[in-house]
């Protein structure tokens, strides 16, 4: 499906009680939610009004029918809110509300929750939020979207708003980690934001570090994976005795494609649109090749029964992020306790949800605090991850999660620090955040990612005899099914 790019100028008619101070720790918690709360009486005709508005609110009385976020720092009023909605492909997100509504029960009333129960990374999902959009039934107010498909919504002003026009200002993700910023960014705008941050890391297992290499600490693995020569001088002492570094020769896609340093789609001044691959691209396939043609894998695919049985055999590690701890927790057996995490030879990232506003909402003020207590809110993300369990993409949530030493959990109530043998992930999590870039992305990138998997298993078979074969079988696929032109 190829993207058709227009830019128009947003009007939206917003009356917004906002409060623009920067998000970030607030060290005295606000629990009276309307105690400290102030108000800006914004006249939706008179734009040019916002910055006087905003110094009336310092003296005024705090409004009745107002809410106010978790730090104290966003009011809006709820004079005359309209219900809306937010449509998802699964419960994932209806979880990170309901953190949300446990704070502030008044919520309840005035979010509905969709689940549309579907692929959440394909064309389907495309298809349903945008025939939501047009049709008038349950419209999408909140658009939650993978990172995989989130550009398709966020690239299109047609369809979203802008963040900063329902009052969500820069300084308010300032805590946010680069890479979700640079992902969501479209026109010099912010145009999407997340609650999740999803940094890769290598997960190994503590055991088969100790009896092959001499060294189980975190520390000490990352310096024998630092780099990719280093990874597959590692993969050669494993061979040697018996062990496997990865399952199968795709597990360390992820970490390789985030290497990219141009984006794969480039837009003409004509409007058209061209496939670009860069080394990113030849180096997974040189990589995977040569993992499958060394034995240095058992040739699983991942997701299959035989990559999960692994995880208990004698396989050294996973690339894998936040949400794939729940993976090896279900399927570790008696290895529980005996895993741990460092960074590996490339930082990368895996997944993350990012939330889009409906650019004709009802009801802008509740999106706008919805966004601001799911992805700005310190206190508030330390909660998701506490009652939830995800790594939140705020570094002052973070590092005040690690200074209490506190950590996710499973949903069978144990803990990821005692899967880990007393490591906590946040901190390699947070290590790894930083490294990652995400600026090159592109709407098309989920899809051209698909055609890289299939290119990557017919060379390690041959069926493709070499890797300009495969980097060949890309470009038909994306020429014939994207429309992209390729040369």
């Amino acid at each position: 499906m190829k993207k058709i790019k227009k830019t128009l100028a947003l009007s939206l008619a917003l009356a917004m009680g906002l409060s623009l101070a920067a998000c970030g720790k607030d060290d005295d918690k606000k629990e009276d939610k309307t105690t400290e709360a102030t108000t800006k009486a914004t006249d939706a005709t008179q734009d040019t009004q916002a910055t006087d508005d905003t110094q009336a609110t310092d003296t005024q009385a705090p409004a009745e029918n107002s809410i106010t976020s978790m730090d104290g720092k966003f009011t809006v009023s709820t004079d005359g809110w309209e219900k809306i909605y937010a449509n998802s492909w699964d419960e994932d997100f209806q979880k990170t509300i309901k953190v949300l509504e446990n704070q502030y029960p008044e919520l309840k009333d005035y979010i509905e929750n969709v689940n549309l129960g579907i692929n959440g990374t394909g064309d389907e999902y495309k298809t349903a939020i945008d025939t939501a959009l047009t049709s008038g039934d349950k419209y999408p107010s909140l658009i939650p979207a993978d990172n995989d498909v989130a550009k398709y919504w966020l690239e299109d002003e047609t369809k979203t708003a802008s963040l900063a026009s329902i009052g969500i200002t820069d300084d308010m993700y300032a805590d946010a980690y680069n890479f979700s910023k640079g992902y969501a960014t479209y026109n010099g705008e912010l145009r999407a934001a997340t609650w999740q941050g999803c940094p890769g890391v290598f997960t190994y297992r503590r055991d088969i570090a100790q009896e092959v290499f001499g060294v189980s600490e975190p520390a000490d693995v990352q310096a024998l994976l630092k780099d990719w020569d280093a990874f597959f001088a590692a993969a050669d002492k494993l061979k040697e005795a018996g062990k496997f570094i990865v399952s199968g020769p795709d597990d360390i896609k992820y970490a390789v494609w985030d290497s990219q340093k141009q984006p794969w789609v480039t837009i003409a001044d004509d409007g058209s649109e061209k496939l670009t691959l860069d080394d990113a691209v030849t180096n997974y396939l040189e990589l995977a090749k040569r993992l499958y043609d060394g034995d240095y894998t058992k040739k699983t695919q991942a997701w299959q029964p035989d990559w999960y049985a692994n995880m208990s055999g004698d396989v050294l590690g996973y690339f894998g992020t936040t949400w794939f701890m729940r993976q090896i927790e279900g399927n570790c057996g008696d290895t529980f306790g005996n895993w741990a995490a460092c960074t590996g030879p490339s930082p990368y990232h895996w997944g993350g949800t990012y939330v889009m506003v409906g650019k004709d909402t009802p009801n802008p003020d509740l999106c706008a605090f919805l966004i601001y207590e799911m992805c700005c809110d310190a206190e508030m993300m330390y909660k998701i991850t506490t009652e939830k369990g995800d790594f939140v993409n705020n570094r002052v949530a973070n590092a005040k999660l690690v200074e209490d030493g506190v950590a996710p959990i499973f949903d069978d109530g144990k803990s990821m620090v005692d899967m880990l043998g007393g490591q906590n992930p946040i901190q390699a999590w947070a290590d790894a955040a930083e490294g990652i870039d995400l600026s090159n992305t592109t709407y098309a990138d989920s899809t051209i990612k698909s055609y890289i998997d299939a290119a990557s298993t017919a060379y390690n078979t041959g069926e493709a005899a070499t890797v300009d074969d495969a980097i060949a079988m890309i470009k038909k696929d994306a020429e014939t099914n994207l429309g992209l032109i390729v040369e």
